[in-house]
């Protein structure tokens, strides 16, 4: 089905960049006598072709031009109607060959303006002004590239501040993405969507990146107009992620950001420059991949089609770098498609999804080691010994230097509810918004990135690097939830996460006998968590999470009693925070959830709901 050229927001964007134009260049211009004026008249012009392309310079700079001569009584000009339309055109296809190369934002910006000026202001509109008033053309040119090169200058700096503005980007880029249905087209809503995501394949898929192969090349393989910082661990990928994602946004990048699994709605785990993808861009994708996946022969997993929905997101919104973490593993995980990363990252190893990656750390590191690519640079955040020796055989093998953070140089450390901050190296009076002993860790981490991708060519300046670990946040991360009592979410699902999370609380309330909400998977290792859980509470309060891999409240309940807990078996969340938060004022303590982020939403709704 033909679609149409312009979407309708796209053309009433348009229409109002014309009449701009029209108000600049007609009625607010100094004039300077016939062939002379000095406006902005053309800046209009230029960000029409530089957010939408060429062809919507071209019809703002011909209606701008044609509709104000007749508005204020001027003698049409074809070949000034000519010059303004090509500064429409040639703004918007340089601006867009630039940014297909990848050239930074700033030098896009001053190529495509200058290059408009010289074709149309500097060239072809004085060659039909020196026509029409019978001035010599060598005279008149040389006024004119004076007052270009002045009056270009002034909209480079505008259009910069504009375009790399977070929010406009993300209005254009939403703009640009909206597709305009023929008559009779139904679209896809945004509950359809996740019902296509979440329904793509409820089958086993023998592990492999045949099926995100298939699928990236019918969509001319997205990802491989991207530079990516690729994330795996344990723990702490997803801390980490959102702390370099906000370094490089505060050092002037443009960054997406891809993370599992969502917290509290689905859009979360698709970001570009902090804000999630849009509902109607999510549904725009899904309509682009269903006829693809429909026509594949070994369907795609659910994981495999949002990581394609997010490359191509990340393409389309000319995305400069993209911190990408690992969903499960890393050697078969559909991210694992990405090529010459500038930097992989494996935040740490511990037993998880043993099933699946091996029964211990050595197997583990073997699979996330397979997101290791040939010279490219890696740091490992972890500690174990076994785990090391195989991920320093594997960065051998494929030539890539190995970096390793170095958590004795972490100094005067400070740690409250409010924050922390330390010192780590160079670094010195390092500022921390995310709570958690654990996250001093992850920002080390951070921090030693920061390092290899300076030498990677990546401009990233100290305060950039502050700003944006202090900046970034992270749900169900040792979060407050609630004030009085106070109520803390943590994430941790496995034995490794809980520890560190119990070593955060006895920190933060050395004292204990805290209440705690928890809910485990049974293909967890439970018996570990639950004695972590049982050293720091006072009381606990089990629930069943809304998994099918999900322990019961009731075998939950006895295994913590086992170990010497007082526990009780709750029928849902919003009983056993009613109860928690009951013995948390009654006691003076606070109430901790923790053991699966399967149940943060419903925790909230519950807090909402009283």
């Amino acid at each position: 089905m033909k679609k149409n050229l312009l979407p309708l927001k796209v053309v009433a964007a348009m229409a109002m960049l014309s009449a701009i134009s029209i108000v600049a260049g007609k009625y607010l211009a100094i004039p300077g006598g016939d062939v002379m004026r000095f406006s902005f008249e053309n800046l209009p012009i230029i960000l029409a072709g530089a957010a939408f392309g060429p062809l919507a310079g071209t019809l703002v700079g011909a209606v701008a031009d044609l509709v104000g001569c007749v508005l204020v009584g001027y003698a049409i000009n074809p070949l000034v109607t000519l010059g303004a339309t090509s500064i429409g055109a040639v703004s918007g296809l340089v601006y867009l060959l630039l940014k297909k190369v990848r050239l930074p934002i700033f030098p896009r910006v001053i190529i495509s303006v200058f290059s408009a000026h010289l074709i149309g202001s500097v060239v072809i509109k004085t060659i039909g002004l020196a026509a029409f008033y019978s001035i010599p053309f060598h005279i008149l040119i040389l006024w004119r590239a004076l007052n270009y090169l002045i009056v270009g200058s002034v909209e480079c700096f505008i259009v910069f501040v504009i375009l790399k503005n977070k929010m406009v980007s993300a209005q254009i880029a939403s703009l640009n993405k909206g597709r305009r249905k023929q008559k009779g087209e139904k679209r896809m809503t945004y509950g359809e969507a996740l019902e296509y995501i979440h329904g793509i394949n409820g089958t086993f898929c023998k592990p492999g990146l045949e099926r995100i192969t298939e699928l990236c090349e019918a969509l001319g393989n997205p990802q491989r107009e991207l530079k990516f910082i690729h994330v795996a661990g344990t723990n702490g990928k997803g801390s980490t992620s959102s702390m370099l994602s906000e370094v490089l946004i505060h050092a002037g990048y443009w960054v997406g950001l891809y993370t599992s699994p969502y917290i509290y709605r689905f859009n979360e785990r698709i970001k570009v420059m902090g804000e999630d993808i849009s509902d109607g861009e999510l549904c725009e994708l899904c309509e682009r991949l269903k006829p693809i996946t429909d026509k594949m022969t070994d369907k795609p997993t659910e994981f495999e089609l949002i990581t394609a929905i997010a490359f191509e997101h990340f393409k389309r919104c000319g995305c400069e770098v993209v911190v990408l973490e690992v969903g499960m593993g890393g050697r078969f995980d559909s991210t694992n498609i990405i090529r010459d990363p500038l930097l992989s990252i494996i935040t740490g190893i511990s037993l998880d999804h043993t099933a699946f990656l091996g029964d211990t750390t050595e197997k583990i590191a073997f699979e996330k080691a397979g997101i290791i690519k040939d010279g490219a640079p890696v740091i490992f955040g972890g500690e174990d010994e076994g785990a090391l020796r195989v991920i320093e055989e594997v960065c051998c093998e494929r030539g890539s230097r190995l970096y390793r953070p170095s958590y004795s140089e972490i100094k005067n450390g400070h740690t409250s509810l409010e924050g922390a901050s330390f010192d780590y190296k160079n670094y010195k009076n390092v500022k921390l918004s995310l709570l958690g002993e654990y996250q001093l860790r992850n920002a080390a981490v951070v921090l030693e990135a920061v390092e290899v991708l300076r030498e990677e060519g990546l401009k990233i300046n100290t305060g950039a690097a502050l700003d944006g670990i202090f900046t970034a946040r992270w749900r169900a991360r040792f979060e407050i939830i609630h004030r009085e009592p106070t109520v803390i979410f943590d994430g941790a699902h496995n034995a490794e996460g809980i520890l560190a999370a119990c070593e955060s609380i006895k920190k933060y309330y050395p004292e204990g006998g805290v209440a705690v909400m928890t809910g485990v998977l049974a293909d967890k290792d439970y018996k570990a968590i639950a004695k972590c859980i049982s050293s720091v509470a006072g009381a606990v309060f089990t629930i069943t999470p809304d998994n099918p891999r999900a322990l019961s409240a009731e075998e939950y309940a006895e295994v913590l009693s086992s170990l010497g807990a007082v526990a009780t078996a709750c029928g849902c969340i919003k009983d056993a925070l009613g109860a928690g938060m009951e013995y948390a004022r009654e006691h003076g303590v606070p109430m901790f959830c923790l053991g699966s982020l399967y149940t943060y939403s419903a925790v909230i709704d519950a807090l909402d709901s009283n």
